[in-house]
């Protein structure tokens, strides 16, 4: 199977400075390690919107890393991925283009993005071309005591107006969710029951066959 560096093309996210990661204090940390996905961020507006998720994961991040970067997961935790292709990959730079349809009222997004890694510490990725204005961001995995810190950062600006109730719902709530579900899928939730709740956030067209 190829694999391809994945990163939530779908949501319809706005379009500001990345924030720079920040290890968490007291409070969060104990959020963190009662298993809340915290969203440290988020803007939206109708043309676009912006996230930033840290978790705590009970996992290698080899095996979160794994899952992020598999096409057959990504169709698990990606809301309307509908292909991806992997036009060129030499392990630290690769080039994949992915199509996404979310539904009736969101045009079909069609683009190619690039991202540089440094296996299991971090991930950067932007635009190259496609029907978006603007996509970049980020995946930073840090060891810490309490277990293994995943951030997750992206901004993205379509080419097409999005009603804002939408941008919203998707940042506050599909973030989060896009978050729990691959700590699922990485089998860092934690307990059992905590892994059914990551499980069941998982929003993608093959949820049904995890």
């Amino acid at each position: 199977m190829k694999r391809f560096t994945c990163l939530i093309p779908a949501v319809l996210l706005g379009f500001s400075s990345l924030a720079s990661s920040a290890g968490p204090d007291a409070e969060s940390l104990l959020r963190l390690s009662n298993g809340e996905i915290l969203l440290l961020d988020a803007t939206s507006n109708e043309s676009g919107g912006s996230a930033r998720v840290q978790v705590l994961v009970q996992s290698p991040a080899q095996a979160v890393w794994d899952v992020i970067t598999s096409c057959g997961q990504s169709f698990v935790f990606v809301d309307g991925l509908k292909s991806c292709e992997v036009i060129e990959d030499s392990g630290h730079r690769a080039l994949v283009h992915q199509v996404v349809k979310k539904g009736w009222f969101i045009p079909k997004q069609d683009f190619v993005f690039e991202s540089r890694r440094t296996p299991f510490r971090t991930m950067h990725f932007e635009l190259v071309e496609g029907n978006l204005k603007a996509l970049e961001g980020s995946w930073d995995f840090s060891e810490i005591p309490e277990g293994l810190l995943v951030e997750y950062q992206i901004r993205v600006r379509p080419a097409f107006p999005v009603p804002g109730f939408i941008v919203s719902y998707v940042m506050r709530r599909g973030m989060p969710d896009l978050i729990g579900c691959i700590r699922g899928l990485a089998g860092g939730s934690g307990s059992s029951e905590k892994e059914k709740e990551d499980l069941d956030r998982c929003r993608g067209d093959a949820a049904g066959t995890r």
